[in-house]
């Protein structure tokens, strides 16, 4: 399996500590409805920001040292990440074309050595996936919505690993923005509500031509200067 290099972004909320930001232990009831997209970016950020050479920043403070965060200065960021780089539109939250924009901003006004754009060709996406993570860059996915039939209620399938190692269907969603952590010839494995699950490679490949499309399911590619 290729993956990650270092340990993935933990959040302590004083019970466990989370794989992963959760966008439903925030304080705002907008980001726990549709800030998937804006706890991606967050944990993205702060990935670069701890591992990444020449990419320390003054926007995470102490966060962007290495260990859990804390549940509450986590929020706040993901707020303040929110007001200046990713504003979500109510009941919808942020499309793809947003997300990549406002990492490009980021980018440029913390001066971070890389570009964002969205969206590739279906035919190159775990190859795509599979760079990124060599880059020891987490990638963010879109299951999107059903489209151009929005009113569907088609999901995709999120496996959990049991203590034994076999895997069960843990859940089904659309919508929602996950973190790719890692891949291997099966399975891309995902950060999503502060656990890890993971995406059957042939399911997620059949939901975008069958039930969304590449317009709306697909990822983020991230580029070094």
């Amino acid at each position: 399996m290729l993956s990650i290099r270092h340990n993935y972004i933990s959040v302590d909320n004083g019970l466990r500590r989370s794989f992963g930001g959760n966008q439903m232990s925030s304080a705002s009831r907008s980001m726990r409805e549709v800030g998937c997209g804006v706890i991606a970016a967050l944990d993205l950020l702060l990935y670069l920001c701890r591992f990444h050479p020449g990419c320390s920043c003054d926007f995470f403070a102490e966060a962007a040292e290495d260990g859990c965060i804390d549940a509450h200065e986590y929020d706040d960021l993901a707020l303040k990440l929110s007001r200046r780089f990713f504003p979500v539109i109510p009941k919808l939250g942020i499309n793809g074309i947003m997300l990549a924009g406002g990492l490009n901003r980021f980018f440029r006004r913390y001066g971070l050595p890389f570009r964002a754009a969205w969206g590739i060709g279906s035919v190159r996406l775990f190859s795509e996936i599979e760079d990124m993570l060599s880059r020891d860059i987490p990638v963010i996915l879109s299951v999107g919505p059903n489209f151009p039939l929005f009113w569907q209620k088609h999901e995709l399938n999120f496996y959990a690993a049991r203590p034994d190692g076999s895997i069960f269907r843990a859940c089904s969603i659309k919508a929602h923005y996950v973190m790719v952590t890692g891949i291997d010839e099966k399975r891309l494995y995902i950060s999503s509500w502060g656990r890890a699950y993971s995406i059957d490679r042939g399911e997620y490949l059949d939901y975008i031509r069958r039930r969304s499309g590449s317009i709306v399911s697909n990822i983020v590619k991230i580029r070094s200067l």
